[in-house]
């Protein structure tokens, strides 16, 4: 397998506050965090998160993030520990689901007033995520207007340009050989990425997918950095792939928190659920600077709920789950569910 990252490194014009080695040296967790012997995950249930019409309760929401980050970082004050007050803060949803199932409005809402509570502008906050008509499918409001929480992607909807970075590329040629003779082995960032956004939050839902088996975090982050990645859709290709751009260091820094969102969540039929008999409800929140570990618990807490309803687990239906493994091998986290700790709050 031949892959790389170009040699500039998102060294780029502009680009460099945003993205050099010395952004994590401001945060709580520093850059080698996730390469312990442990993990640490907090899960945050409330019964009564969910509302009529599969609708959030942001007040709730918003109880159950301060929570959860208070746990996290044991501080009264978590936002410090992870991010300044004038940096650009990029919430990486996941839209894939569409229109049944995606990252909750209602969370979206609860996080962006948590973040300008602390003293982030609201200008400086964006919603994102790869393809326009995604959000647009989940009634996501697009917008690009100063002095608003911003809503856009990095492939455009209607008359913007496409927010592709030609400068920064990740390259493999190991990948379905028919695909790249039409695409090439260069898979393109974000702008989004590389140039808006001084740190990211991961957002991604509690679901399955056919191809890798669940889609958590390390698939929400790879899958959504970069362009020209309908190559690795392969049982051989799609693991490394992930695993591969998620151990990228310049991912690593500006990936700097993760949140789970299983307020709703699918068992089945994943990515993408055609029926909401496929859905399920832990009404929970998962923290952590850990993919790799909350990964492992979204992926025991799917099969736990396919034994429930009386399907096989996902490696017997065959889809394997190997990304989640590969990733802890590059270093990115823990997998063994047993060196994993979830510490539980249920709020009500």
């Amino acid at each position: 397998m031949n892959e790389k990252l170009n040699r500039r490194d998102f060294l780029k014009k502009g680009s460099t506050a945003a993205i050099g080695a010395g952004l994590a040296m401001t945060s709580g967790f520093p850059p080698n965090a996730l390469q312990t012997d442990a993990a640490r995950i907090i899960e945050v249930k409330h019964s009564r998160v969910l509302e009529e019409e599969r609708l959030i309760n942001v007040d709730i929401a918003r109880e159950m993030l301060r929570a959860g980050m208070k746990s996290l970082t044991n501080s009264d004050n978590p936002w410090a520990h992870l991010i300044k007050p004038d940096e650009k803060i990029g919430l990486k949803i996941n839209t894939l689901g569409r229109p049944i199932l995606f990252t909750h409005h209602g969370l979206l809402q609860a996080l962006s007033d948590e973040l300008e509570e602390y003293g982030v502008k609201k200008g400086n906050i964006i919603i994102w995520d790869r393809f326009e008509r995604h959000m647009e499918n989940c009634n996501f409001e697009l917008t690009r207007k100063a002095g608003k929480v911003k809503c856009y992607g990095t492939i455009a909807s209607g008359e913007e340009q496409d927010l592709i970075d030609k400068d920064v590329f990740f390259e493999s040629d190991f990948d379905n050989p028919k695909k790249r003779e039409e695409s090439g082995t260069r898979s393109y960032f974000s702008k989004i990425f590389t140039q808006h956004c001084d740190k990211i939050i991961n957002l991604p839902v509690l679901k399955d997918h056919r191809l890798s088996g669940v889609t958590l975090s390390l698939k929400n982050v790879a899958y959504g950095v970069c362009e020209n990645n309908s190559r690795f859709h392969g049982e051989a290709h799609i693991g490394p792939f992930i695993a591969s751009v998620c151990a990228l260091p310049q991912v690593r820094r500006k990936v700097i928190l993760h949140i789970l969102d299983g307020l709703e969540a699918c068992y089945d039929q994943g990515p993408r659920p055609r029926q909401l008999r496929a859905l399920f409800s832990p009404q929970s929140l998962w923290f952590s600077t850990d993919p790799v570990a909350l990964d492992a618990v979204g992926f025991s807490l799917i099969d736990r709920e396919r034994k429930f309803k009386a399907l096989p687990s996902l490696e017997k239906e065959g889809r394997p789950v190997d990304h989640i493994a590969l990733a802890a091998k590059k270093g990115l986290g823990v997998s063994d569910l047993n060196r994993i700790k979830v510490e539980k709050i249920k709020m009500g």
